[in-house]
């Protein structure tokens, strides 16, 4: 008896083993097709989130037609997209067009840094460690990664006018894969669940970096930094990715400062300065407005912040929290998985998203 027991127990191993490679090797392999879909669904779930706003609106007393309203948050949706785009665009061809001048305040910084250095042996070179950086390739992955998300911008589009089709028939579909009315209601539940997860984690993620990036902009432009929009903005994308995101966010108006003022204490007040605001909003501010939603292991968000940016870049890095928090609530409905979902879980306590019931 014991031996089928563990012959089963083996045979699920290997199963949910191919079943793991086969969906690592499917998101490295299939990266480019996949990626404008991951696109679409967020610019269809930020048209979704629109629309709830656009619905509270009333002309003479009465709501707008829900195709009206769908047209309207579309519009207005892309619209921002785009001119995101536009800002973006300037500001790089703006930056390329200083380029010569920025290379030569960090050549006469990097010659004072070899006087300074020279100066007092006991002080590490400076010159050469800036020289380690290699911001050109940091600049150029973040600039690329943007690029290419919006460069797909027509194909994503398109999926999200026909996510936006199929939105109309998700329900009766629903109704016809479930048709035990129990089953039915606990899948309605599990989604339900799902979507307020990850509603209340952009929402919350977007004001927060919406509330840096503005921050962070006043002082920039107060510090009389170049391009504080563009620098803003980064900031507002990296706030999405835990952890790293805040740092690099950090760093790149810092060591630009160097570009432009050929100076290390620009560096060092706009490190200090951006850093302060991230660590207010990030450790008071952010924690009030998210609670205990999420109840994700750090860790885990660790591990698959690595394993998201390794294979899918800055994207990868923004959908790896997303991602485990579908797991986890996912996980926790069904006894063969409910302790996959306590391991990834921060506290072990999955009282607050599991089904009352022991099986969907």
């Amino acid at each position: 008896m014991k031996t089928d027991v563990s012959t089963e127990n083996l045979k699920k191993g290997a199963y949910w083993t191919i079943i793991l490679v086969g969906a690592v090797f499917s998101l490295i392999y299939f990266r480019s097709f996949l990626e404008p879909i991951v696109l679409a669904l967020l610019v269809w779930y930020l048209i979704r989130t629109t629309r709830k706003y656009i619905a509270k609106l009333t002309i003479g007393g009465r709501s707008l037609p829900q195709w009206l309203q769908r047209v309207v948050a579309f519009l207005l949706t892309v619209s921002f997209i785009y001119g995101v785009y536009q800002i973006i665009s300037v500001n790089i061809s703006l930056i390329t067009a200083n380029s010569d001048s920025y290379d030569k305040n960090l050549r006469l910084f990097l010659a004072q840094m070899r006087e300074f250095t020279g100066r007092y042996d006991f002080i590490p070179n400076i010159e050469d460690a800036i020289q380690s950086i290699d911001y050109q390739s940091i600049l150029s992955k973040i600039f690329n990664s943007l690029s290419v998300a919006l460069g797909n911008f027509a194909l994503v589009i398109v999926y999200v006018v026909f996510f936006l089709i199929e939105e109309n028939y998700l329900d009766q579909k629903l109704k016809n894969m479930f048709r035990k009315e129990g089953s039915r209601e606990n899948v309605a539940v599990i989604f339900d669940r799902i979507s307020n997860s990850i509603n209340k984690y952009f929402t919350v993620k977007t004001e927060v970096s919406l509330l840096t990036g503005t921050i962070s902009y006043l002082l920039l432009l107060a510090l009389g930094v170049d391009f504080p929009v563009l620098w803003a903005f980064i900031i507002f994308v990296l706030n999405f990715i835990p952890y790293l995101g805040s740092l690099v966010a950090t760093l790149l108006p810092a060591i630009f400062s160097i570009f432009q003022f050929a100076s290390f204490w620009p560096f060092l007040y706009v490190f200090l300065i951006i850093e302060a605001v991230q660590i207010f909003v990030g450790n008071y501010v952010e924690p009030k407005l998210m609670g205990r939603t999420l109840n994700l292991s750090p860790l885990v968000v660790l591990i698959a912040l690595s394993f998201w940016g390794s294979i899918w870049g800055i994207l990868g890095m923004i959908l790896s929290v997303p991602v485990i928090s579908v797991i986890v609530i996912v996980s926790a409905q069904f006894k063969s998985t409910r302790g996959l979902a306590v391991l990834l879980s921060e506290n072990g306590n999955l009282s607050n998203i599991e089904q009352p019931d022991d099986e969907v």
